[in-house]
């Protein structure tokens, strides 16, 4: 008997939103190498050459894509007033959001992303900066500092203790090390406990204080 032929979508009946939120989807549960134009129109049921109507490349999708996940990102209202405390907020609550959306941080590390929503997130910072006493100018350099150190914290954190369980990374340090003659690494053997906690909020958070406190502790050093 022939498999029934599955019927497309009713032309008309999709959205930009509709096409960034199914890409989002298809990202961030299968991964971002997962999603291509075939397999968004499959999972959205209509044609390739349709999705095409919505987004004006590949390029254009991954934008709205990651735009569409920043969404998520939330600050507490008001922010702090002092830069220290904005910087640590921020850090923070970009991680989540990229731990949400696994697809985030390749995209961030590989795709220049710009758009109205970066604009607004950046004068949202700005501002809160500002009533701190940190001007425009070391105020988006510091931005962006936690930014970079972020994503980069997380795209290296995703494979090791979330696309795996904690407990099977800690076995991969202690298995290797096993195979090693203990003689030749009589220190790294004393912290051996340690590595296995190196992909973990704590180890984020020891950057994060450290970056900050560099930023900050930068602008209000007194000059020589």
């Amino acid at each position: 008997m022939a498999t029934p032929v599955k019927p497309r979508r009713r032309r008309g009946s999709l959205s930009r939103d509709d096409v960034v939120a199914a890409a989002l989807h298809l990202a961030d549960t299968e991964g971002l190498e997962a999603l291509s134009m075939p397999a968004l129109a499959r999972a959205l049921d209509c044609g390739v050459m349709t999705l095409y109507g919505y987004v004006d490349s590949k390029n254009d999708l991954l934008d709205a894509v990651a735009q569409q996940a920043l969404m998520d990102l939330r600050l507490p209202r008001p922010l702090p007033d002092q830069p220290d405390a904005v910087l640590l907020v921020w850090g923070r609550a970009l991680r989540q959001t990229l731990l949400a959306h696994p697809s985030l941080a390749p995209i961030f590390l590989s795709h220049a992303v710009i758009g109205p929503g970066i604009f607004r997130g950046i004068e949202g910072l700005l501002t809160a900066l500002g009533r701190g006493g940190l001007p425009p100018q070391p105020a988006i350099h510091a931005i962006y500092a936690v930014l970079i150190y972020t994503t980069g914290f997380v795209a290296w954190e995703l494979p090791r203790v979330h696309q795996q369980g904690q407990s099977e990374y800690a076995a991969s340090w202690r298995r290797e090390f096993a195979a090693l003659p203990p003689e030749h690494f009589p220190l790294t053997a004393t912290i051996l406990g340690e590595l296995v906690e190196l992909a973990s909020l704590s180890q984020f958070e020891l950057g994060l204080a450290a970056l900050v406190a560099g930023l900050v502790g930068a602008r209000k050093a007194p000059p020589d």
